[in-house]
C-alpha cells in the first residue's frame, strides 16, 4: 500500500466487530493507505449485494462526478443515483481509528456485531460475515474468471 501519494490500494480482508456505540475500527493498514488529502475522512454508503462501501473522500468525489453525469431526466438514472447518495454520509475516524455507522446502514447490511472488512483496491467493503459467505457461495464459474482475467490481461 502506498501512503505518500494518491495511488491508494486497499487489499486483503480482516474480521472485526461493531462496538455498543455502532463504531467500527478501520484496520490500520487501510488508515495508513489513506492519502493525507482525505483528512481522515471517508464516505460511507450502501453497496451492492447488501454490503456497505467506504470510499476515501477523494475517490468519492470521482464517484459523485460519475453519478452527476447520469441524466436526471431518465427515471432509471435518478433511481440509481438516489439509492447511492441518499444514504451516503461523511465519516471521520477518531484517534482510535473508529468510524460510527448509522443504524439504517447496519440494518441494510444485516450487520449486528461481527463484520468482514475487505479492501477493494480504491474502496473498502464492510460485510456481515453471513451475507459474505452466502455471496461467496455464488462464486464466478471458472470460465468467468478466465474471461475476466483475459479482459484485463491478468
Amino acid at each position: 500500500m502506498k501512503s505518500d501519494n494518491l495511488n491508494i490500494s486497499f487489499t486483503g480482508e480482516s474480521r472485526n466487530s461493531i462496538d455498543q456505540k455502532n463504531r467500527l475500527s478501520i484496520p490500520a493498514k487501510y488508515r495508513k493507505a489513506l492519502s493525507p488529502v482525505n483528512n481522515n475522512t471517508f464516505v460511507l454508503t450502501r453497496g451492492f449485494d447488501q454490503c456497505l462501501i467506504l470510499y476515501p473522500l477523494d475517490e468519492w468525489k470521482k464517484v459523485e462526478g460519475q453519478l452527476g453525469s447520469l441524466s436526471s431526466i431518465k427515471v432509471r438514472h435518478r433511481n440509481f443515483v438516489r439509492s447511492i447518495v441518499r444514504c451516503a454520509i461523511h465519516v471521520k475516524y477518531d484517534s482510535q481509528g473508529r468510524i460510527a455507522i448509522p443504524d439504517n446502514l447496519l440494518q441494510y447490511a444485516k450487520i449486528d456485531s461481527n463484520v468482514a472488512v475487505i479492501g477493494m483496491i480504491k474502496k473498502i467493503e464492510i460485510w456481515s460475515p453471513n451475507l459474505l459467505n452466502n455471496n461467496d457461495s455464488d462464486d464466478l464459474m471458472d470460465g468467468d474468471y478466465e474471461d475476466l482475467a483475459n479482459e484485463i490481461n491478468f
